[in-house]
Order: C-alpha cells, then sequence, then structure tokens
C-alpha cells in the first residue's frame, strides 16, 4: 500500500539495482551497461575482460527484471524505465556519464533517457537495436509486420508463453546469461513486450539526438531490421553503423571483443567515421568502348568537330613557314 502511494499515486520512480563492474576511486570515466527484454546485469558478464580497469562501469537491472522493484501496475515502457535510471543515477550522485551502452530494449531505453536527458551523456552506443517503423507504414512483405506478428501472438497465449519462457530458464536454453524468467518476471517480459517494442517510437526518437551514436548488430541477428539501421546511419551525420558478419543477438565473446574496441573509442573521443561510398562498378561494355575510342580518337580526329579540323593546304603551310624559320635560325647563329 504504501509503496503504491509514492510510486504510482505520487510518480516518484523506482530506485533499480546496480552492479558494479569496476569502481575506482578516481575513475577517468564512467559508462552505464543496459540489458535486454527478459533478462539482467548478467548480460554483460562477457565484456567484463575488455572493460577498462581506471573506468567506473555500471550494469543496472532494468525496472521489472533482475534483482530491481517488479510492480504489477507499471507499464514497463521506456519512459518508466528512463525514468527509474535517471532517479537511481541522481540517488548514487552521478551527473554525467561518457558512454551509454544498451543491449535490445535496452538501447531503447538508452535512447530515451537521452532524450529526456540531453546533457547526461556524450555518447551512445546502441548493440542490436530492435527499432522498427511505425505500425501506420508497414505492408505485406515488410520485416516489421511478421515481427510486430510474432510478438503479439506470445501476447495473446500468455500462460502457454510463459510456460515456454520458464522452461528455457529452468533447461538454460535462452542463450543470454542474464536470462530470468520465473512467474513475476515473464509478466514484466510481457507487459515490456507490448509496451516498449510493439508500440516504439525509437526511430523517430534516435533521429532528434544530436551526440554520437554507434550502433552496433550482428548479420545473423533475427530480431533487427537492417533496413532501418541503415536508414538511419545514411541519413544521420551523428549516427554511425557497425555490423558483423557471423553475430546474432546476444552478447557472445566475440561480439564483447568487438563492442570493446568502440567503447574505447568513444572514451578518447575519437568516434569511427562514415565508411566511403562504394564506386559502381562500370560494365564491361562501356570499358571497351571507352578504350576502342581512346585507340582510335588520335588517328580518325573524330572528337574534333569538321568545321573546326585545318585543312591539308593549311597543314602544308603552317609546316613550310616552321621549317623556314628553323633554316633562318640557324644561319643566323652561323654568321654571329
Amino acid at each position: 500500500m504504501f509503496d503504491r502511494l509514492i510510486h504510482r499515486w505520487l510518480r516518484i520512480p523506482y530506485v533499480l539495482n546496480l552492479h558494479y563492474f569496476s569502481r575506482p576511486s578516481r575513475p577517468k570515466a564512467t559508462i552505464l551497461l543496459i540489458h535486454g527484454l527478459g533478462t539482467s546485469w548478467q548480460t554483460w558478464k562477457p565484456l567484463e575482460p575488455y572493460l577498462p580497469k581506471d573506468t567506473r562501469v555500471i550494469a543496472i537491472d532494468m525496472l521489472g527484471f533482475g534483482n530491481s522493484p517488479k510492480p504489477d501496475w507499471k507499464s514497463y515502457d521506456v519512459r518508466d524505465q528512463a525514468a527509474s535510471i535517471a532517479a537511481t543515477l541522481r540517488q548514487k550522485a552521478i551527473t554525467r556519464l561518457d558512454v551509454i551502452i544498451g543491449h535490445s530494449m535496452g538501447s531503447l531505453a538508452a535512447v530515451e533517457l537521452a532524450k529526456q536527458h540531453p546533457h547526461l551523456s556524450r555518447s551512445l552506443i546502441l548493440c542490436s537495436p530492435p527499432m522498427y517503423r511505425p505500425q501506420i507504414d508497414e505492408r505485406f512483405h515488410h520485416p516489421e509486420k511478421v515481427l510486430r506478428a510474432f510478438y503479439r501472438f506470445i501476447r495473446r497465449h500468455p500462460n502457454g508463453s510463459k510456460r515456454i519462457l520458464q522452461f528455457a530458464d529452468h533447461h538454460n536454453i535462452w542463450p543470454d546469461a542474464g536470462f530470468q524468467a520465473d512467474q513475476v518476471t515473464a509478466d514484466s517480459f510481457l507487459t515490456a513486450l507490448n509496451t516498449a517494442i510493439i508500440n516504439q517510437t525509437a526511430l523517430d526518437d534516435v533521429a532528434q539526438l544530436k551526440l554520437p551514436i554507434t550502433i552496433l548488430s550482428g548479420k545473423l541477428d533475427p530480431l533487427i531490421v537492417e533496413g532501418n539501421l541503415k536508414k538511419l546511419a545514411k541519413e544521420h551525420k551523428n549516427i554511425i553503423r557497425r555490423s558483423m558478419t557471423m553475430q546474432g543477438h546476444e552478447v557472445t565473446d566475440a561480439y564483447a571483443k568487438r563492442l570493446s574496441g568502440l567503447i574505447k573509442q568513444h572514451l578518447a573521443g575519437e568516434y569511427p567515421r562514415k565508411k566511403p561510398p562504394r564506386l559502381k562498378a562500370v560494365p564491361t561494355k562501356l570499358k571497351r568502348a571507352a578504350l576502342k575510342g581512346a585507340a582510335k580518337a588520335p588517328k580518325t580526329l573524330r572528337a574534333v568537330p569538321k568545321k573546326l579540323r585545318p585543312s591539308s593546304k593549311k597543314r602544308r603551310n603552317t609546316q613550310e613557314s616552321f621549317a623556314a624559320s628553323q633554316k633562318y635560325a640557324q644561319r643566323i647563329g652561323r654568321k654571329t
């Protein structure tokens, strides 16, 4: 009752659970890690060996997951998550972050956090962000429609979905080390799936941000739409996209190693640069035609119009006058 009064009626955000991977007495920088849907701070364990020791690295459990509060009345959308993350940072007297790194739904929460508090962080790294276009723009062949249909199917069958999630958690089938799906967390999973993933505005929100943003994703990730990420990077100078050939959605050791390189660049202020556009290959027929034209042009003077070509008489007169001038110069040289 008291909890409901404070957080529901007075609208005071919850304070979340934190885990420090690194906590030096005089940190040179501060990094915030935000996990994805249905997981916890343990998602980032593969990244731990690659983290800089002189940097304060904080991993947070989002609202409804891990060891953070799990109120049954919350919507668990990205606005709730961002408000709770900001309240937790204020309680710890953390007023400035160098990099915010979000994975999956955590990347959407990172975008919302940067939107609500534009001066909180210097840069963002979004890992495997499931960014989908608004539903009004969908067509039959769009990947967003297929993914949303799958998510809605899960929502329409909550009891079966909960049993599947709990079975995956109990038998360690889910590839993410931080995945949890007890009775309470499964409810949070299904609620957040609807509010944060299905009904999202992340593409519009990230387009409004001005700070440096790097998007990292795997080519084998079934939950992202590459076309949306490519379009973002193409249309906005502050957004860079990097992809990994043999990586999926989860943070593996190889994923963490690639991410650590981006972290070092962001901490140094040397953000990745956009790759120059590839030049289109010239068709073989055009190459052959160009070579033939170049070989024939000096002989036939095809490139010069007929009106501008000198006549044969003018060419002879010019050659004769040039030869006469040379002979005259030779004679003068001999006399002197």
